[in-house]
């Protein structure tokens, strides 16, 4: 069972040990996102993101970062990975939405966005699956990134 969990001094090295493909070890930036590393401590500073450990039972499989961007004025999922030894199985939409509800509950909000790279076509497959849409704006970060949105009164009952 796909569950979220606490990061704790027991799995954070665990968890920034989890890669989004087999040849992006030790990398701070990952071809498609950042590092776990990077997100642990982009959030320990900013102090508006969740942090949350993505677990099958008692396996840590992923990693999740949401909360409200003081950049896009709107609550956001930041990150979402799945290792890439558990791709494929079908977690990363279980994921996504376990992530989408805790923000429904802690936040009320009644918008999320996300971002990603273009090129980023299993992203785009797995967020359109779940109910997010293209806004047709773009965001700038280390890369021009497409933002998409998830209206929560469109997909979910609250």
């Amino acid at each position: 069972m796909i569950q979220l969990k606490e990061i704790t001094k027991e799995n954070w090295f665990e968890i920034i040990q989890l890669q989004s493909a087999e040849d992006q070890r030790n990398k701070i930036f990952e071809r498609d996102i950042a590092s776990n590393c990077f997100s642990l401590a982009q959030a320990s500073i900013e102090g508006t993101w969740n942090v949350k450990a993505i677990y099958d039972e008692d396996l840590p499989i992923g990693f999740t970062m949401y909360g409200y961007s003081e950049e896009l004025f709107s609550y956001e999922i930041c990150r979402i990975m799945i290792d890439y030894r558990h791709q494929g199985k079908g977690f990363g939409k279980t994921a996504i939405q376990l992530v989408i509800d805790n923000m429904i509950k802690q936040f009320d909000c009644d918008e999320i966005l996300l971002a990603f790279h273009p090129g980023n076509e299993k992203a785009k497959k797995l967020y359109e699956s779940v109910g997010f849409k293209d806004t047709g704006k773009v965001i700038t970060q280390f890369v021009d990134e497409l933002i998409y949105s998830y209206k929560v009164n469109e997909n979910t009952l609250k």
